[in-house]
């Protein structure tokens, strides 16, 4: 037993098992996102971005989402081809192209989030109010537990 392991006191298999049940439940929630909404979660990510930042140049939706810059385009076409998002000229620099939530991009996200509220908000009935603090405290500090860059934190892919 690691060090870490025994200073939670679980057992490493009952540890594992509960990681993979986790990851099984986002997966099947992003399913269900998929089902309901036509997302992915890299368009669900992307349009969230885009709902945060206003608008964004495709190389810094690629640093974002910590993809290749032609991955980001074409994820921005086939959103753009559901009329989600729109391009337009970046009026301080005509050179660049700035991507931006559509009016359709902004009700899907809407839908979405109230979704994602909502289930969480049902899902949370049988729980205290400590129970509720200490999960809303894990789910805020998740991409440290995990050691990854928070959102609007992500390097350059290398």
């Amino acid at each position: 037993m690691d060090e870490t392991t025994e200073r939670l006191k679980i057992p490493r298999h009952e540890f594992d098992e509960t990681l993979y049940q986790a990851m099984i439940a986002v997966y099947q929630f992003d399913r269900l996102k998929v089902l309901l909404f036509g997302l992915t979660y890299q368009d669900s990510y992307l349009l969230y971005f885009l709902k945060k930042k206003s608008s964004a140049k495709i190389g810094e939706i690629a640093e974002e989402l910590n993809i290749h810059i032609s991955t980001a385009s074409r994820a921005v076409d086939k959103l753009e081809h559901r009329k989600l998002v729109v391009r337009t000229k970046d009026e301080k620099d005509r050179r660049n192209v700035l991507v931006s939530l559509a009016p359709a991009g902004e009700m899907i996200m809407q839908a979405s989030d109230d979704h994602s509220y909502y289930t969480m908000l049902k899902g949370l009935t049988e729980f205290t109010e400590d129970e509720i603090g200490i999960i809303y405290k894990a789910a805020q500090r998740l991409n440290k537990i995990l050691g990854v860059p928070a959102m609007g934190k992500q390097g350059p892919l290398k």
